[in-house]
């Protein structure tokens, strides 16, 4: 046990700096490159969320990147490489062993940090017969079950997690989206990680997975990589409402730059309440949701409220055209709910809406939802 404590101590430490007084991000500082890794085009939202997730930070620089350019070394001056939901197989398979060794080298050895988000945080697993980077001192298991649902799923934080994320400490239970991220036990390995927070919702809606398997287990880790290191979400923060600001955060631990706190225009734990768990009967109160949409004004209205309601995953991709509805009251809405959301990928959608404008009061209704979004980047106190 001993042995244990002096292991973790230099972790501990380190994690402790949140809990100090929040500073300005420092004037000198010199901007954290992050290249977000894209496997050929597949799962573009979960790239798009990534990066706007990055903007929330003045002082990270983001970039799309792919496997060519890392196993050739173009991405060697890159601070942080980060690897988003999709597919783990996929990413392995696009950067070849090559690559895998490539990011791993420069972790380990160079001094670089890696960030995994579900998929990601498969490929940096240590899990005997299936190609990984083997950083995050986890393994996964229940492999053969992966497509197990989705839910807005709650998740308590450790007292390490306290420390990275003070902002949130004092809540009992958060709530972050999950789709069918891995279920992670301690590895065998080189690498010990850190458990931040801790998934508390048992998701099983697919046929055949078992229970009480996703409940309990590690939801966030760090871990110390050699000169570099790693840091795994189970879930998606970054494409949940108030929660975003979780990603910019463990870029910056990963990069061993100052944790600066970022302010309460996305820091919005209160937003939900209760856990939604997608079994079938959630998956069809959210798909005749999505059917009001294209219905008349008053319909438009009830779903863009149930989605908003239930966090509902896919209702990134159905709200911004909204904001061009023949409605008023809709493209107000939208907007709202754009905003509401954290949507930033959405800010040119409602510039452009806008500009169309005819009615005063959706101008400034819509102007008032644009500003929230704006506010979002570079959102540090």
């Amino acid at each position: 046990m001993k042995r244990i404590i002096y292991l973790l101590m230099p972790f501990l430490l380190l994690a402790c700096q949140p809990k100090e007084k929040p500073a300005k991000v420092p004037k000198t500082e010199n901007k954290i490159k992050v290249g977000v890794f894209n496997r050929n085009g597949d799962s573009p939202w979960c790239i798009l969320d990534a990066v706007e997730a990055c903007k929330i930070d003045p002082n990270i620089h983001v970039e799309v990147v792919n496997a060519a350019q890392i196993a050739s070394g173009q991405l060697d001056h890159f601070d942080v490489f980060l690897f988003p939901g999709g597919g783990g197989t996929s990413e392995t398979n696009s950067l070849g062993h090559k690559g895998l060794e490539k990011i791993k080298q420069l972790v380990t050895e160079k001094g670089k940090g890696v960030v995994g988000i579900c998929a990601g945080a498969y490929i940096l697993t240590d899990t005997p017969d299936y190609a990984c980077f083997r950083l995050s001192g986890a393994k996964a298991i229940d492999i053969e079950h992966d497509h197990r649902g989705n839910a807005l799923a709650k998740f308590t934080l450790t007292e390490a997690g306290k420390k990275m994320f003070p902002e949130v400490a004092h809540i009992d239970t958060l709530f972050c989206q999950y789709y069918e991220g891995p279920v992670l036990v301690e590895a065998k390995g080189n690498y010990k990680y850190s458990s931040l927070a801790t998934m508390e919702s048992d998701v099983h809606v697919i046929k055949g997975t078992p229970a009480n398997m996703t409940n309990n287990r590690p939801f966030v880790v760090a871990t110390e990589n050699g000169k570099g290191r790693s840091a795994s979400f189970v879930g998606h923060p970054e494409c949940t409402p108030g929660m975003r600001w979780m990603i910019p955060r463990m870029v910056r631990w990963v990069s061993k730059q100052k944790l600066v706190a970022y302010s309460d225009k996305v820091v919005r734990p209160q937003i939900f309440k209760g856990e939604v768990v997608f079994t079938a009967a959630q998956k069809k109160k959210m798909f005749a949701a999505y059917d009001k949409l294209k219905k008349s004004p008053k319909e438009v209205l009830e779903g863009i409220e149930e989605i908003k309601n239930m966090g509902a995953w896919s209702a990134k991709k159905w709200i911004n055209g909204l904001v061009r509805h023949s409605d008023e009251a809709v493209r107000i809405k939208a907007a709202e709910a754009l905003a509401w959301m954290g949507r930033t990928d959405a800010i040119t959608d409602i510039e452009a809406a806008i500009s169309m404008e005819k009615s005063a009061t959706a101008k400034e209704k819509m102007g008032k939802s644009l500003q929230q979004l704006k506010e979002m980047i570079g959102a540090v106190k």
